[in-house]
C-alpha cells in the first residue's frame, strides 16, 4: 500500500468524519507530501519510527524549524499514522515514540494601557476614505478589545448572532468547533449600534455583521490585514488582532475577573491555558504587592 493511494480516502476522513477545518487539512496533506518526497521508498510499511524521525531530524536542520514547526509537523504526520492504525494498513502509528520537543515559554504580546489609547485615538482619527469605513473600522477594533474574539470568528460573525436586546454575542464554530456566548460590554454597545446604522444606510442586508463598504460580501483576513498595518503605521508600533485578543484577556485579569469567566469568555478548552495571562496582569500584581508587609 502506497501513501498516495490512502490520500484521497484521508482528506475525506478528516474533512467529513473528524469535521477538520480545510486550512489544517491543507497544512497536514503539505507534511504528508513532504514525507513522501523526501522518503526511498512509497509504501507505506517503510515509515518506521527511525525513519520518519530521521525526516523530522533532517528537515529540522535543513529548514530550521523552531520547535513549533516540529511539533506541527509531528502531529500532522501523526494524525495519518493514526488512520492508517484505524483502517487496519498498520498495527501501530510509528510517530508515538517520537519526542516532541518543549516549547519555549513565551508569555502573550499585549498592549499597554497607553498604547491601546493610542490605538483608539488613531482609529477614531484616521483619514478613512468613507464614514461607513470609518465607522466599521472603530467598530472591528472596539470589538476585538472588548470581547476577545480570534480574526475568523469576527471575520464569520453573523448579524443574527449579535443580539441586541440580549445584549450576547454568540460564537458558532470557534476553535475546536466549541460554540460560546460573550456578554457585549456597555462602551462596546453604542459603537456597534452606530456602525449598524450606517451600515444599514448604505447597503442592502448581509448575513455578516463586518462587510465590505461596497457590497455585502464580508471581509477577508486581507481586508484585515490592511486595516491594520494603516493602524500600526499610525500608532507607531505594530498592532495585530491577536495583540488585541490578548490585551482584552490581561484587562479582564487585572480587573479580577474570574479566570473561569475569562476562560469561558475566549473559547479556551482548559483554564490551564488562561492563566498564562496572570503573568502580564502587571497592573493588579502591582497593586496586590505593594499592599502586603514585607519584613
Amino acid at each position: 500500500m502506497l501513501i498516495q493511494d490512502l490520500i484521497p480516502g484521508f482528506q475525506r476522513y478528516l474533512l467529513f468524519e473528524k469535521n477538520l477545518d480545510p486550512k489544517y487539512i491543507k497544512a497536514v496533506l503539505a507534511s504528508l507530501r513532504l514525507l513522501d518526497t523526501h522518503a526511498d521508498s512509497k509504501h507505506l510499511s517503510y515509515y518506521t519510527t527511525e525513519v520518519i524521525a530521521s525526516f523530522l531530524h533532517q528537515m529540522n536542520e535543513d529548514r530550521l524549524w523552531g520547535a513549533k514547526s516540529f511539533r506541527n509537523h509531528r502531529q500532522h504526520l501523526k494524525t495519518f499514522f493514526n488512520f492508517a492504525v484505524r483502517k487496519e494498513y498498520l498495527k501501530k502509528n510509528p510517530v508515538d515514540k517520537i519526542d516532541r520537543p518543549k516549547l519555549p515559554a513565551r508569555l502573550p504580546r499585549c498592549l499597554s494601557r497607553p498604547q491601546t489609547e493610542t490605538l483608539l485615538s488613531h482609529v477614531h482619527c484616521y483619514p478613512w476614505r468613507f464614514r461607513l469605513e470609518a465607522s466599521r473600522n472603530v467598530a472591528i477594533i472596539y470589538t476585538f478589545l472588548f470581547t476577545g474574539l480570534r480574526l475568523n470568528e469576527l471575520l464569520n460573525l453573523k448579524t443574527d448572532q449579535m443580539n441586541f436586546e440580549t445584549n450576547l454575542i454568540f460564537v458558532e464554530n470557534g476553535k475546536g468547533k466549541r460554540d460560546r456566548i460573550i456578554s457585549l460590554h456597555p462602551k462596546l454597545i453604542p459603537v456597534l449600534k452606530a456602525y449598524c446604522r450606517k451600515r444599514n444606510e448604505s447597503l442592502p442586508p448581509s448575513q455578516f455583521f463586518f462587510t465590505s463598504v461596497r457590497t455585502e460580501k464580508r471581509l477577508t483576513q486581507k481586508n484585515m490585514y490592511a486595516i491594520f498595518k494603516k493602524l500600526s503605521n499610525a500608532s507607531g508600533f505594530k498592532v495585530t488582532p491577536h495583540q488585541l485578543r490578548h490585551t482584552f484577556a490581561k484587562e479582564c485579569t487585572e480587573k479580577g475577573l474570574n479566570l473561569y469567566l475569562i476562560k469561558e469568555m475566549l473559547g479556551h478548552s482548559s483554564v490551564a491555558t488562561t492563566e498564562i495571562y496572570l503573568s502580564v496582569a502587571t497592573e493588579s500584581l502591582s497593586s496586590a504587592f505593594g499592599k502586603i508587609d514585607m519584613f
